[in-house]
Parts: C-alpha cells; sequence; structure tokens
C-alpha cells in the first residue's frame, strides 16, 4: 500500500469491493461504489479549477459527501481544510486568512468564507457519467490537511499534516488497537476531529470493516445506531462515554453487540471506564494530539491500568522535568512526542511555524509519567497546574477521584485566584440531584488524595463550557463564579 492518504480505501475497493464500507441513515455504500463517489469528486473538483496544492475549506458536517470530499480532495493532490458545522463567520475569517482557499464546500447556512464557493451537490452529481482524472503523483510529504487546533483560547493554529503523517498514524493505530475485518465501527465525533482524520475510521477501512455514521451524537442516537447495525467499537471523548455509561438504557440488551470504545481528547475518568467494563465493553484509552495526526498511544481494552497504553512502534515518547531531561519512570513531568506522525509546521499567514524543536520533538504542553512496564498515563496540562500554598495540584487527579462522587454528572477543577493561598482549588459539577456540600465531598476525598488536593470551593452550574469537540475549556470556568 502507498503512503497517499486514502490508498487504503482504493485497495479494499479493488481487493474487497462488494463489502459493505459505509452506513448512513437508510442508506450504505460498499468500498466499489464509495470509490466511485470519490472519483466523481474528484472530476467535479477538477472541473471547477482545484488543482494539486489548492486549499479546500470544508464544513465538517457529518454526512456521507464529507467522507467522500475528505478523499477527493486529497486524492487530486489539493488540501483539505476540515471545519466544525458550527464554525462562525469570524472563526472562517482566520482560516481564510490563514489557508488562503481556492474553494469553501459546505451546505447552504456555512459561511461563504473567501474564495470559491461550492455547494455539497456541485461535487456529488451523476457518478455513472463521471472520469477518472489524471492527477500528478503525492508524495508523502505533500500536505493532505490542515487541521486546526480548536484550543480554549487565543488563535487557532493550522497544523500541516502530510500524507506521511496521516499514513503513520493510522499505521500505528493498526499495530496496537483491536480492529478486525469484521468490526462495524460507530463515528458521531465532528468530522473535523483528527480521529477522524488518522484514527479509528481509517484503521476499520484499512481492515475492510464496515464504518457506521451518525448525523450527530445523541446518547440515545447512539444506543440505537449499536442495535440496529449491530456495532462492535466505537470512538467516544470521556464527556460522551460518561454520558453513556450514565444513560438508562446503557444497561440494556441494546449495547450486547459493542465490545469496545476508543476514548481519546481528554483524559479518561476512572469511573467511567469502570462502568463501561462492568458492562462488558472493554476501554482502548488513547492518547494524541492533533500535531500527532491523532494517537500516539493505545493501551489494550482489558488492561485494567489508568494508563493510555505504550507509544505505538513507529512514535518516541518521553517525558522530561523542567530542564528538559528525561524523567525517571513515575515521575511525572511534560510530554514530548518524536515520529513520522507528527507534523513539522503550522501554517500561518506570516508563514510556517516549526511545530517541533531542532531535534524533532513536539513539545505537547501535558505533563504524563511512565509507569514500570512502559505505560503512559497524561495528569493534565503544565498551564493547568494549580498552585495552593506553594503546592502543586493537578486538576485532572481531583476530577478522577471526584468522577464518582453520587450525583455527579460532570466535574471539572480550576484554580480560583485568591490573596492568600495564591489560589484555591475549585471543583465545578454538573449534578442530577441538586448541591452537594463541600464537606461531603471532603469527605468524600479523605484518603483517595492529600488535604491540600481537597476542594476550597464548589459551584454547581448546569452545564460544563467545552469547544466543538466536546473538549473542556478549563480557561472559561472561573466566569462561572460569577454568575
Amino acid at each position: 500500500m502507498t503512503r497517499t492518504f486514502g490508498a487504503h480505501l482504493v485497495a479494499s475497493a479493488a481487493e474487497a469491493g462488494s463489502r459493505t464500507a459505509l452506513v448512513f441513515e437508510d442508506r450504505s455504500w460498499t468500498y466499489a461504489e464509495l470509490d466511485l463517489a470519490v472519483q466523481c469528486a474528484v472530476a467535479r473538483l477538477d472541473t471547477f479549477g482545484v488543482r494539486k496544492g489548492d486549499r479546500v475549506v470544508m464544513q465538517g458536517a457529518a454526512r456521507p459527501e464529507a467522507l467522500i470530499t475528505l478523499f477527493a480532495v486529497t486524492r487530486l493532490g489539493a488540501v483539505l481544510v476540515p471545519l466544525h458545522p458550527l464554525v462562525t463567520e469570524g472563526e472562517l475569517a482566520v482560516v481564510c486568512e490563514e489557508a488562503e482557499p481556492r474553494a469553501v464546500v459546505g451546505d447552504e447556512q456555512f459561511p461563504a468564507g473567501t474564495g470559491m464557493r461550492l455547494a455539497w451537490e456541485d461535487l456529488h452529481g451523476d457518478e455513472e457519467q463521471s472520469a477518472v482524472v489524471p492527477t500528478e503523483p503525492c508524495a508523502g510529504s505533500d500536505v493532505a490537511v490542515i487541521a486546526f487546533t480548536s484550543g480554549t483560547s487565543g488563535r487557532p493554529k493550522g497544523v500541516a499534516l502530510t500524507h506521511d503523517n496521516l499514513y503513520w498514524s493510522m499505521a500505528g493505530a493498526l499495530a496496537l488497537s483491536p480492529v478486525g475485518e469484521d468490526d462495524t465501527a460507530l463515528v458521531s465525533t465532528p468530522l473535523a476531529h483528527v480521529a477522524v482524520l488518522g484514527g479509528l475510521p481509517q484503521c476499520v477501512w484499512a481492515r475492510r470493516g464496515t464504518v457506521v455514521l451518525a448525523p450527530r451524537f445523541d446518547p440515545d442516537l447512539f444506543i440505537d445506531l449499536v442495535r440496529d447495525h449491530r456495532v462492535t467499537c466505537a470512538f467516544a471523548v470521556p464527556a460522551m462515554s460518561a454520558l453513556l455509561a450514565r444513560h438508562p438504557r446503557f444497561s440494556g440488551g441494546d449495547l450486547d453487540t459493542l465490545r469496545w470504545i476508543l476514548s481519546g481528547g481528554s483524559p479518561a475518568q476512572t469511573a467511567t471506564r469502570e462502568q463501561f467494563r462492568a458492562r462488558g465493553i472493554g476501554v482502548v484509552n488513547s492518547y494524541g494530539l492533533t500535531e500527532t495526526a491523532a494517537g500516539v498511544t493505545y493501551s489494550a481494552p482489558d488492561d485494567a491500568a489508568t494508563s493510555t497504553g505504550p507509544p505505538v512502534p513507529q512514535a518516541e515518547v518521553t517525558i522530561v522535568d523542567a530542564t528538559g531531561t528525561p524523567a525517571p519512570a513515575g515521575t511525572p513531568g511534560e510530554i514530548w512526542v518524536r515520529g513520522p506522525s507528527v507534523a513539522e509546521v503550522y501554517r500561518t499567514a506570516a508563514g510556517p511555524v516549526p511545530v517541533t524543536d531542532g531535534e524533532g520533538w513536539f513539545h505537547t504542553g501535558d505533563r504524563g509519567l511512565f509507569d514500570a512496564e512502559g505505560r503512559l498515563s497524561v495528569v493534565g496540562r503544565l498551564k493547568d497546574t494549580i498552585i495552593t500554598g506553594g503546592e502543586n495540584v493537578d486538576p485532572a487527579e481531583v476530577e478522577n477521584a471526584l468522577a464518582d462522587f453520587p450525583g455527579v454528572v460532570e466535574v471539572a477543577v480550576s484554580g480560583a485566584p485568591d490573596p492568600v493561598w495564591g489560589e484555591l482549588v475549585t471543583a465545578f459539577l454538573v449534578t442530577d440531584s441538586g448541591a452537594p456540600a463541600l464537606d461531603d465531598i471532603r469527605s468524600h476525598l479523605d484518603g483517595r488524595l492529600a488535604r491540600h488536593k481537597w476542594p476550597r470551593r464548589l459551584c454547581v452550574v448546569p452545564t460544563l463550557p467545552r469547544g466543538a469537540t466536546g473538549k473542556l475549556q478549563r480557561a472559561r470556568l472561573t466566569t462561572l463564579l460569577d454568575n
């Protein structure tokens, strides 16, 4: 298989064309049909003047046309810039300034931005009349996707992911994840998520399994789709998993075919993971970022440890202290990653900005540690560390300890400014049974965490601030204290 993005789909169409590749609502596509749809979209893009190297901004709506466009743009040698379907005009303006797109593809509600405006139907016409357009071969070093990081504040950054980056991300996932040819995977995240570009669905298509695409995430719909299509695996960020685990239908028979879920996007909560495992559903914890084209570590589904597992064979992952010196096992520090899935540059209007240092290491800004078996645990962000009375507190550690407190649906922890202590450990809870007492919270943590890590403030809120992909926006938490 060549290393160009989408080559696995072409190979599967040639060798297993009659197998079902994609299901959406009441329609399905075989591998041969899906590949033909991509060929049609390639021809249409060529008709509209899109050439190799051109950027194409695409609304990341969860629909088959978006997946077909993803493969068509990259097959043509152009560069896809996928965005969340709810992107604002202001956010789109930033992306267009950085990416300088040749075309913008989306539905009628999607802001036009700059560049030629194309609707979905412009790219997906009569497949029987399409012709394969000869294209200049792509090199592995050519950029395939510019993925803008969601971030929690500041200007988003466009990560330039090459065909090689995406290939090696998929290869790493295939090496450690339990994807097989008989798997049916459910995808219910926005298609702009890097886990779609380099993660589970690509692995399933490489193994010639089936991908079921959900138009949105909704716990009832998720469970219905698992039942109706006998789904065996799915990707879910921890917030999605927590909602599923608390759903009244979670313990029923509708999820009996679901063997495992791939969890990523933020540290998984121990309580949620144990609920899935008690239900007979394995949890594959993973760690990765947009800059690494998805996962660089994967745990085994039946691993009882709280880690995200060992690194994939193609990646180097190290933990360093404040001086950049490797830290021993069991000692937390910053996570650095190096390998062929790591992007080299951010694309900006002012020119490329390096992602890595001079030796190829990406400094992630995440804190983690390795155990004696070489498994990585992620404990939070460096900048999120709370310093209270001179002591360091990792918010993720406190969140994990509070996740199984009775009535807690979601939990987040941050530091609130304080003139005496510097910062006060503050817990933000979404509950289904009213506001608990702070003393009860502390009693729950007694024996679990050192006393300096206990919350000194408690704020019960209706929802936690999250970005488009479900990632917690921790910087916005303290604004909830004023409401």
